[in-house]
């Protein structure tokens, strides 16, 4: 009797261990990368941030606000700068249409009183003296790595999946990146982003991650620039999630605001 009840415990362990692994070898890295969309991306979000820019030993900050909203034709983002004077009222919008894989970028500074549409390779250059390139600013309120990268799941680290990534966009010039992702909350805590040559070009660090509304929220984002050691900090002032935004605000006449 007792031979019986080990052997049958024997076999659905083995039944239960062969189906975990079924399960993981099923999920895809592409899966991962939906995944993490449905965790951190809300309808809406409002945020606050301050910023710290570090570089040659010195270390500026801003204020700026951004809006995010997740639309049924397109998903949209503005960004705002709120101080200090030198850069208050730049301000950065962004359309990203569901039936096109072209964005529609647009950047006013109060300097030169006009807007500029962003496009092509300058969607690469550095936003605004940041480490954050106009590509990189999907992170800020949302992400759509799913949209922008494909994904294969390279390790399982028992916390962690560990991802190499590749831009299906062609305007994003990273050549390649690898990504680290919480299990437990499908959030990327970690992504290294290699340029053309494979040389590795920046590194995105999110910390004190907590839940706000039901959404995985990271209150300290680091961009590093390891090429040209420099970064830029994020610190989480404040966000609403999911409460409705004028539509006003994602137009090109409310960036002279």
């Amino acid at each position: 009797m007792k031979m019986k009840i080990a052997s049958l415990f024997m076999t659905m362990l083995l039944v239960l261990t062969l189906g975990s692994l079924a399960a993981a070898e099923e999920l895809t890295g592409n899966d991962v990368l939906d995944n993490i969309q449905d965790s951190i991306s809300a309808n809406t979000s409002q945020i606050n941030l301050r910023m710290e820019l570090h570089s040659g030993g010195r270390t500026r900050e801003r204020e700026l606000e951004v809006y995010r909203q997740d639309g049924e034709e397109m998903d949209s983002s503005m960004i705002r700068f709120l101080a200090p004077a030198s850069v208050e009222g730049t301000a950065f919008l962004s359309h990203d249409p569901h039936d096109s894989e072209d964005d529609d970028m647009y950047l006013y500074m109060p300097a030169l009183g006009n807007v500029r549409r962003i496009s092509g390779s300058q969607r690469n250059g550095s936003f605004v003296g940041t480490d954050f390139s106009y590509n990189d600013l999907s992170i800020l309120g949302g992400g759509s790595y799913d949209e922008d990268y494909d994904a294969e799941i390279l390790e399982d680290l028992g916390d962690k999946y560990l991802l190499r990534i590749i831009p299906t966009d062609e305007d994003i010039d990273y050549k390649y990146g690898y990504m680290w992702v919480q299990k437990s909350n499908w959030f990327p805590v970690e992504i290294e982003f290699y340029d053309s040559r494979g040389d590795l070009h920046k590194v995105l660090t999110s910390e004190q991650i907590v839940q706000v509304d039901g959404y995985w929220t990271a209150e300290k984002l680091t961009m590093k620039d390891v090429q040209r050691d420099t970064k830029t900090i994020l610190f989480l002032e404040d966000i609403v999630y999911d409460q409705p935004i004028d539509d006003r605000v994602f137009t090109v006449r409310y960036l002279r605001r």
